[in-house]
This record gives C-alpha cells, structure tokens and sequence, in this order.
C-alpha cells in the first residue's frame, strides 16, 4: 500500500494532485507549520527559496501566469493555526481573477459558481481554507456530479471514491491533525513519515524529488521495511487559455478543470 503526503496547497497545481490520486491513501499535513517560501534544492547543491505555495496559487491570464496570494497574519504558526487576513479584499480580487481569466472556458459556467462558494467563506484559518481548495480539486478530477462543498470532506471523498468507477489508486485522505501523531519535531521528518507510514498500513512512501533532495532518508525508512519511490511526473499539454503567450505547464488545477472535460482531466493525471 503507498502512502503519500503534503502540505494543503491553495488550489494546488497539477503535480501535487498528480501524488493524491496515484496513492492508497493521501495524508494531509494541516498541522506542520506554516511557511510562506521555501529552500529548495538546486541541481549545483546550492539552495534557492521560492515560494511554498501553502498560501499562493498561478492560474493563466492574457499575460501569462498569475499569482494569487492569500494574506495572514501570522507566518510562526502551525497551519491550521495560522489566521488569514480578512480585513483585505483578496478574495474578491481573486474571484474578479478566476473569472476573466477563464470566462470562456470550457466548463467555467459549471465550475465557478463552487469556487465562488469556497471563496467567498470566511475561515477559522488557513488550513481550513487550504483544504477545501484541495477537495474541491480531487472532486472535480473524479467526477462532474453536482456538490454543495457544505458537504465535503474526508468521509465524502471516500464515498465517492467507491461510488464512482475510479481510474486512479486513491482510496482514501485523511488529515494529519486528525490522526493520533503528533506534528514532526525539527530534524526528525523521517521518523514522522514511518510513523504516517505504520498509521496507515503502508509499506510504500510516494514523494517528491524536493524531498528526496532536502531531507528524505532511503536507507532508514528501509529498515522500517518501507520502500521510498520518487514521484516522477511531469505535467502534460492540454487545451487550455491565451496560447499567444505559449503553454504553461503545472498550474493551478483550476485551470485543468476549466479547460478539459472529465475524461480528459483522468486521463492526464494518471
């Protein structure tokens, strides 16, 4: 059985989904703490800090791509904990975004009235935020069903999950702030993974090349007898947008699910 793991995105790009559904079971780290950038490895061993897309997404514009940002108050808090910052009108201006942008899109008259449910919610944090972002994007890559997003969560996409014919190996999510481990201490990441790993019965870690660079130990998750395997996915043309400015690759999973229909969105992610 794999197991994989990640950080809530907001409206996570193509590869993080790409992990999700090509797992047995989908941990999401809610409670780690939350970071704006991250250090990410460089193919001469040097470390560059980008952003960690916990609180941005890109879509595509006319211009190319676009950055959305949610604001927050607080960059030391663990996700889940940390608050977003209402008193600015970025969700309006995400929403005013969203739409130009994907106006004439496939399926926008479908789908943006669900983003605008999601967004125009007010949220305890920013992991609630996060999360609904991601289920909305698992759903729409497993089913064209209509869904009041009231009613999402882990158990519902299990439903679905079973309901539906799924051309993918996820058979389940689960939130890490749910499960009875405690969050990661600094330095010990692996011994948190097997522990994510024997939680949820599985024998197989599925990860990135970011990781595998950064902090993942081979030899002593092995020894825990279970097998690390890198994620190599790279992020495939589709219809989409604006090709004037070229094809952009690994954007927000909104702009998968504007411009395909469902067949072609399961056939692209697998």
């Amino acid at each position: 059985m794999r197991l994989a793991g990640y950080q809530p995105q907001y409206f996570p790009r193509l590869h993080y989904f790409n992990r999700i559904l090509n797992s047995d079971v989908f941990e999401i780290s809610d409670y780690v703490q939350f970071v704006r950038k991250h250090a990410f490895p460089q193919p001469d061993g040097t470390m560059k800090r980008g952003k960690s897309f916990q609180a941005h997404t890109v879509i595509k514009n006319d211009q190319g791509p676009l950055f959305l940002a949610i604001p927050t108050h607080d960059e030391l808090l663990p996700i889940n904990k940390t608050k977003i910052d209402y008193s600015q009108n970025w969700a309006n201006k995400h929403l005013k975004s969203i739409e130009v942008g994907y106006r004439k899109a496939l399926n926008f008259s479908k789908l943006f009235p669900e983003i605008e449910e999601i967004l125009n919610q007010q949220y305890l944090n920013l992991g609630d935020l996060t999360v609904a972002t991601v289920f909305w994007g698992i759903i729409r890559l497993l089913t064209d069903e209509k869904i009041a997003m009231s009613d999402v969560s882990p158990e519902f996409i299990g439903t679905l999950l079973k309901k539906n014919k799924n051309p993918f190996l996820l058979k389940k999510i689960f939130l890490a702030s749910e499960s009875p481990l405690p969050p990661p201490k600094k330095g010990e990441a692996n011994d948190w993974i097997i522990a994510l790993c024997k939680h949820a019965g599985a024998d197989e870690y599925y990860y990135g090349g970011t990781s595998h660079s950064a902090y993942m130990d081979i030899d002593k998750l092995e020894k825990s007898k279970i097998k690390g395997v890198v994620q190599n996915w790279q992020a495939p043309s589709y219809r989409q947008q604006y090709m004037k400015v070229g094809f952009l690759p690994n954007l927000s999973v909104i702009d998968l699910v504007m411009n395909e229909n469902l067949a072609t969105r399961q056939e692209l992610m697998i």
